[in-house]
């Protein structure tokens, strides 16, 4: 599964390097990430994500002069450190979550009024686990006897949105939110898990 993962990303940047009017740089966020449905007295882990992006114009969609929108397709590779903790009499327990993830957003860019220096995103995000870290005091003792989170999902679909500003030609600031859409822990059928990720950005053009 990783491999066909990489086979893709290679695939598309190929594709996105080979574009004569593409940008990329560089994007990095803050975010606070939760799962939700499962582990009680939660609270969402404060962590970065960094990554990489391309910007490519949708030339065909913007030559009206009735539009009041500019159109790219907008995808972003990042590794994201994600999970939650959580609070109990017993001490915290971590679950640190890390993933290789790819979301392939459409952005719109507000050009006229206003709103002229705004813009929204919207697309599906994949993410793929590469590292599951636990600490503190295990389910036993802490009373959880049939918690069933012994097995994590690799892989994560998520829908991810986003709200931005540009500052200039080369920098843009962001508020981001994803809305997992598969089982965290396929094993726990009380409730859905799903992961949950709300955070504060920053992406600088490298050209």
């Amino acid at each position: 599964m990783m491999r066909k993962f990489y086979v893709i990303l290679s695939f598309l940047f190929s594709v996105f390097f080979f574009s004569q009017e593409f940008k990329w740089g560089m994007t990095g966020n803050v975010h606070s990430s939760s799962i939700e449905g499962i582990h009680d007295f939660s609270r969402g882990r404060i962590a970065p994500s960094l990554g990489f992006f391309a910007e490519i114009p949708l030339e065909t969609f913007q030559r009206s002069i009735y539009s009041p929108l500019r159109y790219y397709i907008f995808p972003v590779v990042e590794y994201s450190m994600e999970g939650e903790k959580t609070i109990l009499e017993q001490g915290r327990q971590y679950y640190r979550n890390d993933f290789v993830a790819l979301a392939l957003y459409g952005k719109f860019h507000f050009y006229r009024g206003f709103f002229e220096n705004f813009y929204f995103m919207l697309g599906p995000r994949v993410a793929y686990n590469v590292s599951e870290k636990r600490a503190g005091p295990t389910n036993y003792e802490a009373g959880y006897i049939n918690l069933r989170d012994d097995d994590m999902k690799k892989l994560n679909i998520s829908v991810s949105s986003g709200f931005g500003y540009v500052v200039s030609d080369k920098m843009e600031v962001y508020l981001r939110y994803d809305q997992g859409l598969t089982k965290v822990y396929p094993n726990y059928t009380d409730h859905r898990t799903w992961n949950r990720l709300l955070g504060i950005g920053v992406s600088y053009y490298f050209n």
